[in-house]
């Protein structure tokens, strides 16, 4: 029997394609009903470049013990923080000046929440310690640079779209190795990616789930594995648009107790929940006719 949880869900409305999700942690059924009344929490609606407002939000994070969304404000080449208990929406800027960041992660460090962005056209990450005036690359270059994570050792791992590969940089060494796909070959073999986007690495860092964008499926990677094994989508790469298949799926968050993964499907308008071991996923948020970008937060 499924033992329904206290859930909270919100949603930024966007009118956008390239859908980001991520949250710290979570405790939920993998059965639970969700709600499909959304309430906005950040921006107007409309883009602007006020501390009220958001200009394409490509990524997100919730740090659910401080109860604060990070935003990566596109055109507005920032990243907004908002405090989720706070009725006036009113964003504090944390990191600016930096040229159309993609996707973020939040991480907890002795001086307070640590940023790091992927900036996409920088070819980059950058680190924003707290209070930081200017961000600090780690790594090596990441061509289109989309996905970042972190785990808890402090590795940083980062999607790097146009060599379709997911690279994983030590900071006690400067070295960095790849960890999923390729260099530079993209395909639909279960060693290949093709354009990874999202990624979710579970905080020991043992396992790496990729938003292989292109071939429209999830893919999971061990730690030290060759090849990935497909939890939702296709295996061959298949498009389509039933509980199945994929259409070029941009993020995925996996809750971590009981391994049920949420997913960003872009072209289907829609997010998707794949228990474990299923064949199909089912809607949880979206339709074909409707552009969101949805936050979770949850509560027990």
């Amino acid at each position: 029997m499924c033992i329904l949880k206290n859930i909270v869900f919100v949603f930024i409305q966007a009118f956008i394609l390239c859908f980001c999700l991520s949250i710290v942690s979570s405790t939920i059924s993998p059965c639970a009903k969700w709600n499909t009344t959304g309430a906005t929490v950040a921006g107007t609606g409309e883009a602007g470049n006020s501390s009220y407002q958001i200009n394409s939000a490509k990524g997100i994070f919730i740090h659910k013990e401080r109860s604060e969304l990070y935003v990566a404000d596109f055109y507005n080449n920032r990243v907004q923080r908002f405090a989720l208990n706070d009725p006036s929406k009113m964003g504090i800027t944390i990191a600016s000046n930096i040229e159309n960041p993609m996707k973020i992660y939040v991480d907890d460090d002795t001086s307070g929440p640590t940023v790091y962005v992927s900036l996409r056209f920088k070819n980059r990450v950058e680190k924003w310690i707290n209070g930081a005036t200017q961000g600090v690359q780690v790594g090596d270059e990441c061509q289109l640079c989309s996905g970042v994570s972190v785990d808890k050792e402090k590795y940083v791992y980062m999607s790097e779209s146009n060599r379709h590969r997911v690279i994983k940089w030590s900071p006690r060494t400067n070295m960095t190795i790849v960890v999923a796909g390729k260099t530079d070959a993209n395909g639909s073999t279960s060693g290949l990616l093709d354009h990874p986007q999202g990624i979710y690495v579970t905080r020991d860092g043992n396992i790496i789930y990729v938003a292989d964008m292109w071939n429209s499926r999830i893919q999971n990677w061990t730690q030290d594995s060759r090849e990935g094994t497909t939890v939702a989508g296709s295996s061959q790469g298949t498009q389509g648009h039933d509980p199945e298949t994929l259409n070029f799926p941009n993020d995925v968050i996996v809750d971590e107790e009981t391994n049920v993964v949420y997913i960003i499907d872009t072209s289907n308008h829609r997010v998707q929940r794949w228990r474990p071991f299923a064949s199909q996923g089912d809607t949880i948020a979206g339709d074909q006719g409707m552009f969101f970008l949805i936050l979770f937060i949850f509560t027990i």
